[in-house]
């Protein structure tokens, strides 16, 4: 998604949680700094996404569940995306995420392992997680830098808002054949208010984002 297309949503997002977009800019500097110049990894993302079916995996308890099912056909033209915490769902499923869209609050020692066994991360920048880049960033060491304000130097913007709605956003920008979504419950009736809202913005901007056009 073009920024121009994708900043009226962005505003309306800032205006509905109060969230302040210069410390989403402050964030996204902060990452660009801790990061090299663009280099091979989006290729590599790309090359681990094009032409194949992209698994999106949310972190919702029917997780296991949907793994189990994906796992009785063949996996050898899936692309598994997972959104934070589903990373550590999979490694217990013995799937290695080929990437792990995350704004680093969730399990970290998780993703970290995954790491360690090839998943790139896709580490998303904003006003409330700097002292996570701060503190998790400098142990990754294939990264690519998201964020929701205007991207920068080697920090991008696909479009999306939580993890689970990028990771659907990134698939389509890396030309996934198809995308389905396991994991995902956008009626939670456990989850707090807030956490609800974001739910609903998730559900919105899936929606969105499968209505593009693939470039």
């Amino acid at each position: 998604m073009q920024f121009d297309s994708w900043e009226p949503i962005y505003r309306e997002i800032l205006e509905d949680f109060g969230f302040s977009r210069e410390r989403d800019e402050e964030a996204a500097e902060l990452l660009r700094d801790m990061l090299p110049p663009p280099g091979p990894i989006l290729s590599e993302a790309r090359a681990r996404v094009s032409g194949r079916n992209a698994i999106i995996c949310g972190n919702a308890p029917t997780l296991s569940g949907d793994i189990n099912s994906i796992q009785k056909t063949s996996k050898d033209n899936f692309a598994f995306i997972a959104a934070d915490g589903a990373a550590a769902v999979l490694l217990r499923s013995g799937i290695v995420p080929d990437i792990i869209v995350t704004d680093l609050d969730g399990p970290f020692p998780e993703i970290l392992r995954a790491h360690g066994m090839g998943s790139l991360i896709v580490v998303h920048a904003h006003g409330d997680n700097l002292d996570a880049l701060k503190s998790y960033v400098p142990q990754l060491k294939r990264v690519i830098g998201t964020t929701q304000s205007r991207p920068r130097e080697n920090i991008y913007n696909f479009g999306g808002f939580t993890d689970g709605d990028r990771c659907v956003f990134l698939a389509k920008e890396l030309s996934a054949a198809t995308i389905k979504l396991i994991g995902f419950d956008f009626d939670d009736p456990t989850v707090t208010p807030r956490k609800k809202k974001k739910l609903a913005w998730a559900k919105k901007l899936i929606d969105i984002a499968l209505s593009q056009n693939s470039r």
